[in-house]
């Protein structure tokens, strides 16, 4: 049983528990914010009478909704009055009302943050990511997925390329980048990673030496970055790949064992290379500028 009505803002109190705090400087409550302050409230919230402050309203659902109103000084909010609901009762609905949210894309976050610029010209990076509660690095490789093609976007929305390569996928130039979707989104965020450095790097020189017609020539140089902890645990545990490190390093003295050791850890062994110049060699650019 429930009735729908007009309550005064004042009388609605907060859940007895919370599954998720309301964090007034993310992005969510922002956008919920925009929304509410230009269309109104779309759906009443949800609360019963409460049993710890009589006379009062208590929340089931909608704490950031009945947060937003807050803020805006609305004095009176729609709601659900629900009947006979138990405490238990309360954190089950809650549970089951986030359960059925969908959650905001990166494309979506990344529009919401030029939304917040546009709307606050001059407004410098730092400042956006105060105001959204994240770190800068965060901010910018947000609001760098918005150079992204729109077909790319959709691939990074739905879960196809990996975050981690839709930021390095980014920072290639846009003429470079449609040769490099099929390695976002196979190639492991370390190993794409490496690439795309190597493939800026001889891109910059390129340009540099005024040479991008032999671009797709660019010698090859292989990017160190460490191997996961586990594998290098697990290689001190049970050396697999000591003896083929040490042989094609061609390795005599112990010092020459330790520095061979500490190229396979950077993924600079005869092999990782030779993986690293593969893949590159793979995904490189066939013809310049579709020549």
């Amino acid at each position: 049983m429930s009735d729908l009505q007009n309550i005064a803002t004042e009388l609605i109190t907060d859940p007895w528990v919370r599954l998720r705090p309301v964090m007034k400087g993310s992005i969510d409550y922002l956008e919920m914010m925009t929304s509410v302050e230009e269309f109104g409230l779309l759906s009443p919230i949800a609360v019963r009478h409460s049993t710890r402050k009589p006379g009062h309203f208590e929340i089931i659902d909608g704490l950031y909704r009945t947060s937003c109103l807050r803020d805006l000084h609305r004095p009176e909010i729609p709601c659900i009055i629900k009947y006979n609901i138990t405490d238990d009762q309360v954190l089950t609905l809650q549970i089951q009302a986030n359960a059925i949210r969908r959650d905001t894309t990166p494309s979506q976050y990344a529009k919401q943050l030029k939304r917040i610029q546009k709307a606050k010209p001059g407004i410098t990076l730092r400042e956006l990511s105060s105001l959204v509660n994240k770190e800068p690095l965060w901010v910018r490789k947000q609001l760098g997925l918005l150079t992204l093609e729109k077909d790319t976007q959709k691939s990074v929305d739905r879960g196809e390329i990996p975050l981690g390569n839709a930021y390095m996928l980014a920072m290639l130039p846009s003429i470079l980048r449609m040769d490099y979707i099929d390695a976002s989104k196979t190639m492991l965020c370390k190993e794409f990673k490496a690439l795309v450095a190597s493939t800026i790097k001889c891109y910059k020189e390129a340009v540099k030496d005024g040479r991008l017609e032999a671009f797709h020539e660019s010698e090859f140089k292989p990017q160190p970055y460490l191997r996961p902890l586990k594998e290098v645990q697990a290689e001190a545990d049970d050396p697999t790949n000591a003896a083929f490190v040490l042989v094609t390093a061609n390795c005599d003295t112990a010092m020459e064992g330790w520095h061979a050791a500490l190229r396979w850890a950077l993924h600079l062994d005869k092999r990782s290379v030779e993986e690293q110049e593969n893949n590159a060699r793979k995904w490189s650019r066939k013809k310049w500028k579709g020549d």
